[in-house]
């Protein structure tokens, strides 16, 4: 009998730590994964699609009032590739990840010599930053603002 309540104790023991580390695995979606997130939903926008091209310059997490005016609802106007999804709704109470991708700078094309008339290789020509915010309980980008270069 004593045998048989140890075995359910441990049961319920085990049940319980299982139960924490899948719920705590779902909360930590962490700077990394948000950064992977944002770039994804960057990528079909670039006319490069490397991510090389591309530096992090802020990752941080923000309540929803902080960041409510900087994303408006036109996330890309003028922007090459597909017309990215409209921006969701900002939770003002919310915490999400935010994310800021700033193109690297142009540089000279690499050669024996190097040519101060030469044109440079711009790695990124149509974008020049851009900002998302990802939830951080499933990694969706909730809203982005695209900075494109018009012509």
């Amino acid at each position: 009998m004593r045998s048989k309540a140890l075995r359910i104790g441990w049961l319920i023991l085990i049940l319980i730590l299982t139960q924490a580390a899948c719920s705590k695995q779902a909360e930590s979606f962490g700077q990394g994964q948000a950064t992977d997130a944002a770039w994804q939903a960057l990528e079909p926008n670039t006319s490069s699609h490397d991510r090389a091209n591309w530096e992090v310059i802020e990752v941080r997490q923000v309540i929803g009032s902080e960041v409510l005016g900087e994303f408006d609802d036109r996330p890309a106007p003028g922007c090459m590739g597909p017309p990215p999804p409209a921006n969701q709704e900002i939770d003002p109470d919310g915490t999400y990840w935010f994310v800021h991708f700033e193109k690297r700078p142009a540089t000279p094309i690499p050669g024996p010599e190097i040519s101060p008339t030469a044109p440079p290789n711009v790695p990124e020509p149509f974008i020049y930053q851009a900002f998302f915010l990802v939830d951080p309980e499933d990694g969706g980008v909730v809203a982005r603002k695209l900075y494109c270069v018009i012509y």
